[in-house]
């Protein structure tokens, strides 16, 4: 076991098995040769000397061989850390106390290294005196003409083409290797457990010097200029605004746009790029070319009151850019990020997934996983420092996550805001983290943007090899603080005055160029100036790009979410289908693979007596003996009847017309909104369910073979579902699903589960900025679907409870005012009556409003919008198709438009669905609603076993739909059917008890066994967007009530705080027609509490008692 951990056995272990293998490789050439040929290739190993050959001098060949061998395994292994890495001259290796005064350093761990690469060739000394290089090395023989066998190892450095070269002087190794490792690029891929890869890396870097040729210069001289002169242009033109320049890695932009068009030639057409702030900007105009014009706009347009949306440089964009003079395409995403570092990353391996999966959706984009590439930039002190990055790179071979490999740059300026990286890291590069998931490290100066594109094309070469990530090590440094108002000589004076007096890359490259031909000091003068002028001239058509009234009213009315956007509608009505069709899916959801004779490789199948007792039972669900009861369908059931409705494709079936399920929204091709989808469910044990309910997969009791009734139902064309038991993260995997949502849409019911609700804390930063903030920060719509377990069942504060305040706080509605009423909402209104240019009396023309929304839409769009009820409809409906409109009438009307669009103006939804059938129209209107939004379902544990927690048949049926608000004797409540105490009338009712949830079950059991006649329950499925209209109806039908809100959770948490003035708005405008005002809102729960819930049993059920 000393072997395990001693570094000089480690080496001797190394050198025994070389020794071993060159011995190997002489007696093979040894049994293929003669005795005469093989006397000639011994007696060469010393072809120098007149000696003859005896056993002493073969021992002494194969100390030397090993001796050089050693030497390569420690230029491959540890070149890195003396390679000329850093611009400003320090070395890299591990950071050591002189980095911040920029003192020159010796690597601790490649010392030895470090002593033959700072005296080759001339002053290499042993014992006070200048030796050669062999004899440095310690070689028997030190002739400087001596090649020695190398065997296999050395196989990789030759670049003549020919047969591998497998002998090698002593300073021809040496040279090779340190040109390749120890020079301004190196690679690391010895950590690497594939042989195959590493040789293949070795096979790419070490065959022999690599030029860029005179045309590669030329191409990489005037992107390296542009680069330069827009971060110099910007500099000038706006001094005072932060814009995270890119000044020290201005190289990085010809290297991406390299990286592009290398990646291209092997057949990518898609590269979807996540990136911080720093340098973001000029990856824009350069990369993606972005007006620079709009770039100005939106720096001017800091201070106008009609920008809403986030800071210049968090936003995305996409393009489609020619590469290789028009040959081929590639379409560039830039995905729209926080100020929180490394929290896109998930986002872009899921939108990457999605789009490989809408190429390929059969085989789960499997087919495109080589054409659509993700593409990270990383800051140094952010990749080593957030854990996020790990949890991301866990996914790369993850069948259910893997896209084909992500190519990973770290841009490292060595600098983290003010900390320096002896602060910021325990490794000797940032990059090191990667080393755990096998991804090889290309390291690069910055400095040398020849390098650049090379590193950056090997990296594509890699990847498109196999597809697996690969990282960059991208050395650079910052010229100025963390923005252009910070100043960085305060804490790093001495780094400050050398990046002074350090000439800017461009003009270092530029001189290199000039003084090697590539190009004239006239001709490079020349580009200089055309380039400054364009950037002059495009920055001249800001004022194109400022947001006017009229330009912001035109945005305005192209939106489709807002009380004004073309789709604020109401959400479909009817959601069910028909009774046969649960039927006939129910038995196809419980259908074992042995009974389909199709299924041949399953005919000996046999199911885990567990799992055949539920399916039997569901299957007794159907049964009319079982629907004459309360309620037979359980929550998984309705889960799955769910899931397979909405994956079935339409048609004509026995069933009839599949397109009548869903309802009359068409989407472009024609066919019903969410009629038909790919259902992804992803979370941790979500194929049997952490509560052992779902069984999406079933196993073979004695072969383990799985089986996926859902992706056979055998009922016509169907779409794919997927059940996806993730790895233990919930950052990494819910930011994947919402990229995967996101691009989807409405292609893909992506639905996460959480193992329990609060285990969403691990995610919170995806949630608060791209999940509830996405869509009003960058206009990233999202469909996702959370599954949040919540309830409390005495399992302690960590198991309870899904916090549901915090979504609650989260949400974007008024409390005070009904949808419309709000001062936002009369404001908008106002705002837009204004920007339709009123004439002096006031008026607006209804012909003026066409002539604003026509301006806005395409011929195709307005054609749609008339079909779908938009907004010109619903004016000409409202106002008449001429005429004048006053302002009081249109505030009136966009008051009516809003209470009508409440859900389109949400930023999510959040429900609580108290029945299985409940859940299933959740989650079918979720597909088939004109809007993107995310859902939140705080998801039931108990329940999920409940007797009374079932559904009928009728539940389903046709017209059947998610009732937001349900009261005693409504259509959906399933526990009165069980009770047999009939209620008073409605004006003899004393209280109402609202509650929402699994709270419903023991109140309604309590009023049963106590015979309690006269307190009616209300049940609040949906809580946001908070059903005003439906409760309000509710509570007029008992005007003499008092008012109670029940809930489990503390007073502090849950939903007290959110629906308290909520309900007592919904009380006012019901007091204004049937009840009595002044009645107000009581609470009844547990009090408040810092923790989630108590650890004791006793006590919990003390307090449900």
């Amino acid at each position: 076991r000393a072997s395990e951990t001693n570094p000089v056995r480690e080496r001797q272990a190394s050198m025994t098995m070389a020794a071993r293998r060159i011995c190997r490789e002489a007696c093979a050439q040894r049994r293929r040769m003669n005795p005469s040929s093989l006397l000639t290739i011994m007696t060469s190993q010393r072809a120098t000397h007149s000696t003859p050959l005896t056993p002493s001098a073969t021992e002494h060949d194969v100390a030397d061989a090993l001796r050089l061998l050693e030497l390569a395994r420690a230029m491959r292994t540890r070149g890195h850390l003396t390679a000329k890495l850093d611009p400003l001259g320090r070395s890299l290796g591990p950071i050591v106390r002189g980095y911040e005064t920029m003192e020159p350093t010796t690597p601790r761990d490649a010392k030895d290294i470090h002593a033959v690469l700072s005296g080759y060739p001339d002053h290499l000394y042993l014992r006070g005196r200048r030796v050669s290089l062999p004899t440095y090395l310690g070689l028997s023989d030190t002739d400087a003409g001596r090649e020695f066998y190398l065997g296999s190892d050395a196989a990789t450095l030759d670049a003549s083409g020919r047969a591998a070269k497998t002998r090698w002087t002593a300073d021809a190794l040496f040279t090779r290797l340190r040109d390749v490792y120890c020079g301004t690029m190196s690679v690391e891929c010895e950590h690497l457990t594939s042989a195959e890869k590493k040789r293949w890396l070795r096979a790419q870097v070490e065959c022999g010097p690599h030029t860029a040729t005179k045309e590669e210069k030329k191409v990489t001289l005037e992107r390296l200029t542009t680069a330069d002169g827009l971060e110099t242009f910007l500099a000038e033109k706006f001094p005072s605004a932060k814009r995270f320049g890119l000044e020290g890695a201005e190289s990085l932009v010809p290297g991406l746009q390299a990286f592009i068009e290398h990646a291209a030639e092997s057949d990518v057409d898609c590269v979807v790029i996540g990136m911080a702030h720093r340098g973001r900007l000029n990856v824009l105009r350069n990369v993606f070319g972005k007006p620079l014009g709009q770039i100005c706009a939106e720096i001017v347009d800091d201070k106008t009151s009609f920008l809403v949306g986030d800071v210049r440089y968090h936003l995305g964009a996409n393009a489609v850019v020619e590469c290789n003079g028009g040959r081929r395409k590639v379409e560039l995403c830039l995905v729209p990020n926080p100020s929180h570092l490394e929290m896109v990353n998930a986002v872009v391996s899921g939108i990457a997934r999605a789009k490989q999966f809408k190429r390929d959706p059969t085989r789960d984009g499997a087919g495109a996983r080589a054409h659509v590439l993700p593409l990270l930039l990383h800051g140094d002190a952010s990749f080593c420092g957030l854990g996020q990055n790990a949890e991301v790179m866990q996914l790369q071979d993850l069948p259910d996550y893997t896209t084909g490999g992500t190519v990973h740059v770290v841009v490292n300026n060595q600098i983290g805001f003010t900390t320096v990286p002896r602060r910021a890291r325990s490794s000797p590069h940032p990059s090191d983290v990667a080393k755990a998931y096998g991804a090889p490290i290309i390291h690069v100066n910055g400095d040398d943007p020849d390098a650049v594109c090379r590193a950056m094309k090997l990296a594509a070469d890699y990847r498109a090899e196999f597809q697996s990530d690969v990282v960059v090590n991208f050395v650079c440094y910052r010229r100025f603080g963390h923005n252009e108002l910070d100043d960085p000589s305060i804490t790093l004076p001495l780094m400050s005055r050398r990046v002074e007096v350090t000439p800017r890359v461009a003009s270092t490259y530029a001189n290199a160029c000039v003084a090697t031909g590539v190009i004239t000091i006239d001709d490079y003068q020349q580009l200089r100036a055309r380039i400054d002028a364009e950037l002059t001239a495009d920055s001249a058509t800001h004022t194109n790009f400022i947001r006017t009234a009229e330009s912001w009213l035109a945005t305005t009315f192209s939106v489709t979410s807002g009380m004004s956007g073309r789709e604020a509608r109401v959400m479909a009505a009817g959601t069910g289908i028909p009774i046969q069709v649960v039927k006939d899916l129910c038995f196809a959801m419980t259908r074992t693979p042995g009974t389909d004779d199709s299924k041949g490789d399953f005919a000996d199948f046999t199911l885990h007596p567990h799992v055949e007792a539920l399916f039997n039972a569901r299957r007794r669900a159907m049964s009319p003996e079982a629907q004459r009861g309360a309620g037979s369908i359980d929550w998984a059931t309705a889960e799955a009847l769910a899931f397979a409705s909405l994956m079935l494709h339409p048609c004509k079936t026995r069933w009839g017309d599949t397109q009548a399920w869903w309802g009359e929204e068409k989407d472009a091709s024609g066919n019903p909104i969410g009629s038909h989808a790919h259902v992804r469910l992803s979370g941790q044990d979500v194929v049997r369910g952490t509560f052992n309910q779902r069984h999406a997969a079933i196993y073979c009791n004695r072969s383990s073979r799985e089986y996926v009734p859902l992706d056979n139902l055998g009922y016509g064309a169907q779409d794919t579902f997927r059940a996806a038991n993730s790895p233990l993260s919930e950052h990494a995997v819910l930011g994947f699903e919402y990229g995967f949502a996101v691009e989807a849409g409405k292609r893909a019911l992506v639905l996460w589960e959480a193992q329990f609700g609060d285990f969403a804390n691990n995610a919170q930063v995806i949630i608060d900025q791209f999940i509830c903030s996405g869509e009003e920060r960058w206009g990233q719509k999202s469909n996702l679907v959370l599954l949040l377990p919540h309830g409390y069942e005495g399992q302690g504060p960590d198991h309870s409870s899904a916090r549901p305040e915090r979504w609650l706080a989260a949400a974007n509605d008024d409390a005070d005012s009904l949808p419309g009423s709000a001062d936002a909402d009369v404001t908008l209104a106002e705002r837009t009556f204004d920007a339709l240019g009123p004439d002096d009396k006031g008026y607006v023309s209804v012909e003026n409003i066409r002539e604003h929304f026509q301006s806005t839409t395409t011929d195709s769009e307005s054609t749609t919008t008339t079909t779908t009820g938009g907004m010109w409809d619903d004016v000409v409906a409202y106002f008449g198709p001429s005429g004048k409109i006053h302002r009081r009438d249109w505030i009136r009307y966009m008051r009516r438009r809003a209470r009508a669009s409440v859900t389109a103006r949400a930023n999510f939804i959040l429900v609580q669905p108290s029945t299985p059938a409940q859940y299933f129209h959740v989650l079918r209107r979720q597909m088939s609603s004109p809007h993107m939004k995310p859902l939140v379902v705080l998801a039931p544990k108990t329940l999920l076993h409940h007797r009374r927690c079932a559904s009928k048949l009728i539940d389903f049926a046709p017209k059947s739909s998610f009732r937001r608000v349900i009261a005693d004797g409504d259509a959906g409540d399933d526990v009165s059917r069980h009770e047999n105490i009939p209620l008073k009338p409605n004006v003899e009712i004393r209280r109402v008890i609202l509650c929402t949830g699994k709270m419903y079950y023991p109140l309604a059991r309590m009023r049963e066994t106590k015979k309690i006649d006269d307190v009616a329950l209300v049940r609040v499925e949906q809580l946001f967007p908070f059903p005003h209209d439906a409760l309000a109806r509710r509570l007029q039908r008992y005007p003499n009530a008092e008012l109670v809100w029940a809930q489990e959770e503390p007073k502090n948490m849950g939903y007290w705080s959110f629906v308290a003035p909520r309900i007592a708005t919904t009380e006012r405008a019901a007091s204004a027609s049937a009840r009595s005002a002044g009645a107000g809102l009581r609470y009844v729960g547990r009090p408040p509490s810092a923790s989630a819930a108590t650890g004791s049993f006793a006590i919990h059920n003390a307090e449900t008692a």
